[in-house]
């Protein structure tokens, strides 16, 4: 299932006073080194809807979940190597999706964004057929969202080439579009979608 949380930009001090507690070390940590207020609430904010999801999913609760990381950096979860996720936040929105096989989501924030730009991670024939689309900036931010997404499968990440990764393997790719975000995901599968509140994340 994919798990998100929308809005998150409208959160503060408040919400990661309350969100502290359920929070591993780990997580802190992350946390703490981060310098801007938004990142700081997403990255607590992002790792309570895994925390909900391994509830909801396999009623794990008695756990603050710790990540290991293979080669290319793509974490795992330390307690339950078994089971395949993924996390991903932008400005105003975050994701989670658990599953039984390797899996991805990325979410992106829809904003302007140049063709002059798009030509780093878009082939000649993606940015032609860019420049037909009907809202061009969201058209680009969709293709970004779909291939980092595909990036994120094995964690090669950003370090992959993007302008490789064609429309034929992004086939598996499924799209969530939001009126201020594009979220993307690959599991195998279609997922059912779960939308949350922050403060069903509290109660967790």
């Amino acid at each position: 299932m994919i798990y998100l949380l929308e809005n998150s930009d409208t959160l503060g001090e408040e919400f990661i006073s309350a969100a502290v507690p359920r929070l591993s070390m780990q997580r802190i940590k992350k946390m703490d080194s981060l310098r801007l207020k938004n990142d700081k609430v997403n990255s607590a904010a992002v790792y309570l809807l895994l925390r909900y999801a391994l509830r909801n999913e396999y009623a794990i609760t008695d756990i603050k979940p710790e990540f290991v990381f293979g080669n290319n950096g793509k974490p795992y979860l330390k307690q339950y190597p078994e089971i395949f996720f993924s996390l991903s936040h932008c400005r105003n929105a975050c994701a989670c999706i658990l599953s039984k096989n390797e899996t991805a989501v990325d979410i992106t924030d829809i904003r302007k964004i140049m063709l002059r730009t798009a030509k780093y991670f878009c082939s000649t024939e993606e940015l032609e057929a860019a420049q037909t689309a009907k809202d061009i900036p969201a058209e680009l931010i969709r293709l970004w969202t779909m291939k980092e997404c595909y990036s994120k499968i094995d964690g090669s990440g950003l370090s992959a080439d993007f302008k490789l990764i064609t429309s034929e393997k992004l086939s598996d790719i499924h799209i969530i579009k939001n009126e201020r975000y594009y979220a993307a995901y690959f599991s195998g599968q279609e997922e059912n979608i779960i939308k949350l509140l922050s403060s069903e994340l509290l109660d967790n």
